[in-house]
């Protein structure tokens, strides 16, 4: 990954109703929230909706020190700013410190973020016969696919339909490919109790062709999770 400093707020090129996560920043142990970009005033301000947990608006009060993190492009943009003030009508909704310093990390295509996703197996004479597999792992280019049968050897060609979270509608999206194996490696699995083994198989996967609507999903997805993981 690469890191670059002195960025200005126009590099980031937010738009309004951009999903952004926020933490507050002195808590021993701080969470992920999710909120929404209402609008700005350049030097000034940041209006986000008050984050919700189990339906319920976050605690916070004015002067929390926060951090924001937003995803734009292939790149993470984080910076610290604080709460200015709190209103709860007639929307729930918060100002924030225009931000000042702002990191850029540019992530490689190829990370891979652990996943644990079902995934269908299609075939590919009927689109209704299909079996349920694992996507123990991910990246915007590929996938890591858990079976208790092979799927077929290196150069293959396999239809799969898995579903992720759209962070911007909230809703999860289902997305369809075919992918190319690239490896198949045997390894010995076993029951949650330890109680009985068996045989794993496990396709290394790239995917093929994914519209850009859902690379932006699924680039989204293993960007939070990866630094989901990191807090």
């Amino acid at each position: 990954m690469v890191k670059k400093s002195n960025i200005e707020f126009e590099d980031m090129n937010l738009q309004i109703g951009v999903r952004l996560q926020i933490m507050l920043s002195e808590v021993s142990n701080p969470t992920v929230h999710y909120t929404t970009l209402i609008g700005f005033v350049s030097g000034e301000y940041l209006l986000l909706k008050i984050p919700q947990e189990n339906d319920k608006p976050v605690a916070m009060k004015n002067g929390d020190p926060v951090v924001i993190r937003v995803f734009s492009g292939v790149s993470v943009y984080t910076f610290s700013s604080k709460v200015q003030a709190i209103q709860h009508a007639p929307y729930a909704s918060m100002y924030l410190d225009f931000p000042g310093a702002i990191q850029k990390v540019g992530l490689r295509k190829a990370v891979r973020v652990k996943a644990n996703l079902p995934v269908k197996i299609k075939s590919a004479t009927d689109p209704n016969v299909f079996k349920m597999a694992t996507l123990s792992d991910i990246s915007l280019t590929g996938a890591l696919v858990s079976t208790a049968r092979p799927l077929g050897g290196a150069g293959d060609t396999i239809n799969i339909e898995f579903s992720l979270r759209d962070q911007t509608s909230n809703q999860d999206v289902t997305i369809a490919t075919t992918a190319s194996i690239r490896s198949v490696q045997q390894s010995a699995g076993s029951t949650e109790d330890g109680a009985s083994f068996h045989t794993v198989y496990s396709h290394g996967i790239n995917f093929h062709d994914i519209d850009m609507a859902h690379q932006v999903i699924l680039q989204n997805f293993v960007y939070e999770t990866l630094l989901i993981h990191r807090t």
